[in-house]
């Protein structure tokens, strides 16, 4: 099938807020922003219990109820012991559809264990609202966001597997300057605005929640200021997993353009570009181009682990003599996040997976014909030019599917679907200058939309392109079937 698209541009003079708003339409044009959710767990009224464990300070980060007087669940506490008893308890996690007073217990087998003298917690809670819940996020909105700011950001509730434990996947980004935007995933977000760090509060305000080592940094507990998104202040924990260069300037307009398989709808790539800005190569003009990780795989259980990478598709530099796009394939936050379902490829010692490089070849393979188009003057119109139609004794790989994830990654989750291809090219025509948005014609049933790409501009240009397939032989099976009806 063929893929879907849709553009969000902003005017030249844009802002750092307008980098969230973008992505923000985007999400929501997705399908991907996880609706409204209520009864998240703020702070606690009372607790009772815990008994005494031995003499010394230990921290419980993330215990989860064992029982509930009512229907929430998710919530998590951070249980501390001082010489043996229970000293603060806080709130961790948020969770979803508490009621104010709901009264939850921890086991005492994770507090310390009852062999050690460790007795169940009784907990009292309050939730946002009180008796009447504050709902968190729209399916056309953030679940938590401060657009206003030096430092604007904004955390998208990315559900992957509904019903699963860490089936949903948080996704904030933080607008660092007009040019780039730091890119941060978790397996769970406080949304709540106010700190409270005193016993039986939900300590530091939006922040990601969990255990350390596991769903944070292990510099980062979950008593850790940094953990607080602000946007009068840049953090530097939780450690960003990328920060994505996204224009040259705001003198230019700027477009952020998803494409979005018709095969797999969960599969999508963003792509930022600025139409206005001049070039001689696509990179000039063509910035950060990317996609999160979003499918499910026998190969794990989101019971267990959360999703929590990207892809990013970072073509050289053109013009080059070595045109090649590079796969780098990011986890969640560090190498010390290890509840992300990806960690396991990365042997637990960095939180990026090496790069996959895809080269253009260097001699003929395939015969046939294939035909390319740049875009006319009167871009606005959408008017296509052929430029060339090149004949087998310069044509190259032309299509390759059946893309991995990454090839570091074996056994491999995950393949893009075929209507996302590379086509590795010749064009008899020197310095040409190919664009994201021109279009590869292989016959009139296959035609692929460029993406990104990188070549070489000497007496040929020559490299290769990460493309979309914008046409599809069904459609053309179907009109044709549709002018032989009106035939008849």
């Amino acid at each position: 099938m063929a893929i879907t698209t849709t553009t969000i541009s902003k005017n030249a003079g844009w802002a750092k807020t307008d980098l969230i708003y973008q992505l923000e339409e985007a999400f929501t044009w997705l399908g991907w922003q996880g609706g409204t959710v209520s009864g998240i767990v703020t702070g606690i009224s009372d607790y009772s219990g815990g008994g005494t464990v031995g003499s010394s300070n230990t921290a419980y980060y993330d215990v989860f109820p064992a029982t509930t007087s009512g229907i929430g669940t998710g919530a998590s506490f951070y249980v501390l012991r001082y010489l043996g008893s229970i000293s603060h308890v806080y709130v961790n996690r948020p969770g979803v559809g508490y009621t104010n007073g709901e009264y939850v217990t921890l086991s005492a087998e994770d507090i310390g264990g009852s062999s050690n003298g460790a007795t169940g917690i009784g907990i009292t809670v309050f939730v946002a609202g009180g008796g009447s819940p504050v709902g968190y996020g729209t399916t056309t909105a953030f679940f938590d966001s401060q657009i206003s700011g030096t430092y604007p950001w904004g955390v998208v509730r990315h559900t992957i597997e509904p019903g699963k434990e860490f089936g949903d996947t948080y996704r904030a980004f933080q607008a660092n300057s007009t040019t780039s935007i730091d890119v941060t995933h978790g397996s769970s977000f406080h949304p709540w605005d106010t700190t409270n760090t005193a016993d039986k509060g939900n300590i530091y305000r939006n922040r990601f929640a969990g255990n350390s080592y596991f769903d944070l940094s292990q510099y980062a507990t979950p008593g850790t200021v940094a953990l607080e998104f602000t946007s009068s202040s840049l953090n530097s924990a939780p450690p960003k997993i990328k920060t994505l260069t996204v224009a040259n300037s705001s003198s230019y307009n700027l477009n952020l353009t998803i494409y979005r398989s018709g095969i797999d709808p969960n599969f999508a790539v963003f792509s930022y570009r600025q139409p206005t800005l001049s070039s001689l190569a696509i990179d000039d003009n063509t910035f950060a181009t990317f996609f999160f990780h979003n499918f499910t795989t026998y190969l794990w259980d989101l019971d267990y682990l959360f999703l929590g990478g990207l892809t990013t598709i970072e073509p050289l530099a053109s013009p080059t003599n070595t045109p090649r796009i590079d796969f780098q394939t990011y986890l969640a936050n560090d190498a010390s996040t290890s509840r992300s379902a990806e960690w396991g490829y990365s042997g637990g010692g960095q939180y990026n997976l090496k790069t996959t490089q895809y080269y253009s070849s260097s001699y003929p393979q395939i015969t046939g014909n294939t035909q390319f188009y740049n875009r006319t003057a009167d871009n606005s119109k959408g008017g296509f030019n052929l430029l060339e139609t090149l004949n087998s004794n310069t044509f190259y790989n032309a299509v390759i599917k059946g893309i991995p994830l990454n090839t570091s990654i074996v056994p491999s989750p995950y393949y893009i679907p075929d209507d996302f291809v590379l086509i590795d090219f010749k064009y008899n025509t020197p310095s040409a200058n190919i664009q994201q948005g021109d279009t590869v014609t292989i016959s009139g049933s296959e035609v692929y939309t460029v993406i990104t790409g990188s070549y070489n501009q000497t007496t040929t240009t020559r490299g290769i392109l990460f493309c979309a397939r914008t046409v599809w032989w069904l459609i053309m099976f179907f009109l044709h079937n549709q002018l032989l009806l009106l035939m008849v």
